[in-house]
């Protein structure tokens, strides 16, 4: 049985300076996955990504590849229009987000609303996080604080946590899904 192709993911976390125009870079890791989730892409030409801002983020941006946030808009579609939840989704992932095109050198111009969003400004650093299909960008203190609580909560619910041993469950769980196939 042959392997199935892997759909590229962010993954990985990286720090990198705002400069004195308000251009940040985009990791290189993080540009090859959009490049390969941007069905216009092609070498020479800039590749697209979508950050949403919404309301529903309080420390930190989401950065979306152009098939990511195609597969978050026909989501938002099927849903019942008139409906409260389809109202604020529309609004969270798609009037609170922009469009970007990264340049040739691969940055992007953070604007002042995103910037005062995450608690950064020219010349600060700002902290990129893979998360799968999309990607983080905060200040690095308020990301630091994250992962701190996390680890912390995870200790105090379990102190012999172990990764290893939920992917072992979730195998367990796919297998009996689909029979032990």
């Amino acid at each position: 049985m042959g392997r199935t192709l892997r759909i590229k993911r962010f993954k990985g976390e990286e720090e990198l300076k705002i400069d004195s125009k308000g251009r940040v870079s985009i990791p290189a890791n993080f540009r090859r996955v959009l490049e390969s989730q941007d069905p216009d892409w092609t070498e020479g030409k800039s590749v697209s990504m979508t950050i949403v801002y919404g309301s529903h983020l309080t420390d930190h941006i989401e950065c979306y590849s152009v098939e990511s946030m195609g597969e978050i808009q026909d989501l938002i579609d099927r849903m019942p229009s008139a409906g409260t939840r389809a109202k604020a989704m529309t609004r969270m992932f798609l009037t609170e987000s922009l469009d970007f095109s990264i340049d040739d050198t691969g940055r992007i111009v953070l604007p002042a609303k995103l910037r005062s969003k995450i608690g950064v400004a020219m010349g600060d650093a700002v902290m990129f996080a893979g998360f799968g299909k999309t990607f983080q960008i905060w200040n690095p203190a308020a990301y630091a604080r994250v992962v701190a609580d996390q680890e912390a909560a995870l200790a105090q619910e379990d102190d012999t946590f172990d990764p290893a041993a939920i992917f072992d469950e979730l195998r367990g769980h796919a297998a009996a899904a689909t029979g032990g196939a």
